[in-house]
């Protein structure tokens, strides 16, 4: 059995554009962790803070002892806070990825203040957060916590992270699959509340009816690929995506702790799954009646 899972239950909105938005989101402890420094935060439906349609974040403390749970704790405590008090329910289109920034640097020296006490010095955490209001996905992102877009079949990572790995595969010295499996992949090069200041991502892309954001921490993708990670959202409903995915994560070793938010826009997960059965189905039949008339044919 998984140990200390979290599990939040589903909220479901429409966007601006009357597209349905199912937001579901799980954190578990893992099979070899004694404790969760992961949060989450996904705020939909009628829980949606002012303004937006949903808010979703993943945080990924570090820091020993319970500091890295204090770290992500703090970081989406502050940052519900912040948008639970309707800051942002005015903010425009052409304002929104400031606001991130801005609101990402102020909850860093937030918590790079708490991490001057003697039993949290050298506390941080990830941050990868992401806002969906008028069928746009805005994100702002710090560390090695990720946010993926399914459109289509296709899988893409909209984050980058900020790892020793990552920049190391983008020097060409290691593959995307030696870098997952790195001894040095938990090494990061930003993280919320290590310093004074810090440097945040940013960026924004049109969504579209069927479309599926995705966050992690880095305890699902250290444990399963890119690959299996999206066989696992192909074949999922929305409703079991998060518990499908920890799963795998479980079965390959469930070495980190490991959270997953997900967004799904429209209702086409149930339809998707039903369609390649039916898809599957009509091949074998195809195939089974080319072989018959095969055979009637050299009779």
């Amino acid at each position: 059995m998984f140990r200390n899972v979290k599990r939040f239950l589903m909220q479901r909105t429409r966007t601006k554009n009357d597209m349905e938005l199912h937001v579901h989101g799980e954190t578990e402890t893992g099979r070899v962790r004694d404790h969760n420094e992961d949060s989450i935060l996904r705020l939909g439906g009628e829980q949606s803070p002012p303004g937006i349609d949903a808010l979703l974040v993943v945080a990924d403390g570090m820091g020993g002892h319970a500091a890295g749970e204090v770290a992500s704790k703090l970081t989406v405590e502050h940052i519900e806070q912040h948008f639970t008090s309707g800051a942002f329910a005015s903010t425009t289109a052409d304002e929104f990825e400031e606001a991130l920034r801005t609101l990402l640097q102020n909850v860093n020296q937030v918590v790079h203040t708490a991490g001057q006490d003697t039993d949290k010095r050298g506390m941080g955490t990830t941050c990868t957060l992401v806002v969906i209001k008028d069928d746009h996905l805005y994100y702002a992102h710090v560390g090695d916590s990720r946010a993926y877009l399914l459109r289509g079949r296709k899988l893409e990572q909209v984050t980058d992270d900020h790892s020793w790995v990552e920049d190391m595969v983008r020097a060409g010295s290691l593959s995307k699959e030696e870098a997952r499996t790195h001894p040095n992949r938990n090494v990061i090069t930003r993280a919320i509340g290590l310093d004074a200041s810090v440097v945040v991502d940013t960026g924004v892309c049109a969504l579209r009816d069927g479309d599926l954001v995705m966050l992690c921490s880095d305890g699902l993708n250290s444990m399963i690929s890119d690959e299996e990670i999206h066989n696992v959202l192909e074949g999922s409903s929305h409703e079991n995506i998060c518990t499908d995915l920890i799963a795998a994560a479980n079965q390959s070793g469930g070495h980190d702790n490991t959270s997953v938010v997900t967004a799904c826009m429209g209702d086409q997960r149930k339809s998707r799954a039903s369609n390649r059965q039916t898809v599957d189905i009509k091949s074998r039949r195809s195939f089974f009646r080319r072989v018959w008339k095969f055979i009637l044919r050299r009779k």
